[in-house]
């Protein structure tokens, strides 16, 4: 079949812009404003694009088929539950724009399109980025949990560590052990080396208490490498000091490369137009939005099947 561009495309964002109380969503609004700079950048560039908003603040899906059949494609909604509602309404794309969670739907929907970086491929960058980095003499340290129930992220990073095939040294504790933990570090850590250490846990207070620890262990003279998933950046009981004395190394499903001009041309848009500056969900929206209008716009209904061609 034939390839046939597009100048005018349509395009439905389904996004809780509010909650229940009618209050806006601060990160779904920078959301959707960098997806309009997207829609103003495309139309400047020829292509027309109609923008269809639905607000699923309320709890519920808002959509009817009709208003998604006529969509090129769907960005959104967040949750898994709302975009396994969204997929089940029509046939068209859905592309799911920020919670890695959703990431298993693609596996039993054909028109769905996971966005952000799925957890378990960071992960394994993780282990890869390790396996990249260790020399000769250093130690490939993983630190898990002692006892509680282990979430399916912490599963995940202990998986993606044991799979690797990579020689590692094993260091399960619990928090409670936090304070006489030092000794069982020792008996692990190289000092000749680097010790590489990846901690499988997700729990806030967990690698809290491991990161306390290794700065001991640094301050004891141990040269010490972290690896981390980028939700660590989030833990706000963890002085950033402490990332810096660790060389925190992470891994995340986006980069915002200040240099590029690109995103120098995005900021002062951006300002100009919302007088304020761009949050990482400002420029996923822009980014998302205008990668995906831009497939369409190039090549039409059969865009989806150009999707592993395509630039990212």
């Amino acid at each position: 079949a034939k390839t046939v561009a597009k100048t005018k495309t349509d395009v439905t964002l389904i996004l809780p812009l509010t909650n229940a109380e009618g209050a806006p969503n601060r990160n779904n609004m920078d959301f959707y404003s960098g997806a309009l700079l997207a829609v103003y950048d495309i139309a400047n560039a020829g292509t027309s694009c109609d923008l269809n908003v639905l607000d699923t603040g309320n709890g519920s899906i808002t959509a009817s088929k009709g208003s998604i059949d006529n969509s090129d494609f769907v960005i959104g909604p967040v949750s898994p539950a709302e975009i396994n509602e969204v997929l089940g309404l029509s046939p068209k794309a859905v592309v799911s724009p920020l919670d890695q969670r959703a990431a298993s739907l693609a596996e039993t929907f054909s028109n769905m399109i996971q966005a952000p970086t799925p957890l378990d491929a960071q992960y394994k960058d993780l282990i890869d980025w390790i396996n990249e980095d260790m020399e000769y003499s250093d130690r490939f340290i993983v630190i898990t949990e002692k006892g509680g129930t282990q979430s399916e992220a912490t599963l995940q990073m202990k998986a993606a560590a044991d799979s690797s095939g990579l020689e590692y040294k094993h260091l399960a504790y619990s928090i409670l052990e936090g304070r006489n933990v030092t000794s069982s570090l020792e008996y692990i850590m190289t000092e000749s080396g680097t010790n590489r250490v990846y901690i499988a846990s997700d729990s806030e207070a967990f690698v809290n208490d491991v990161v306390r620890n290794l700065n001991l262990m640094i301050y004891n003279k141990y040269e010490v490498v972290l690896y981390a998933p980028s939700r660590i950046r989030n833990y706000e009981t963890i002085e950033v000091e402490n990332f810096h004395n660790t060389a925190l190394h992470i891994s995340t499903g986006y980069y915002i490369d200040y240099d590029d001009p690109r995103v120098q041309e995005f900021l002062l848009k951006y300002r100009a137009l919302y007088n304020t500056e761009p949050t990482q969900f400002a420029f996923q929206g822009y980014d998302l939005a205008k990668y995906f209008i831009e497939l369409v716009a190039k090549y039409g209904n059969r865009w989806v099947g150009k999707l592993e061609d395509s630039d990212a």
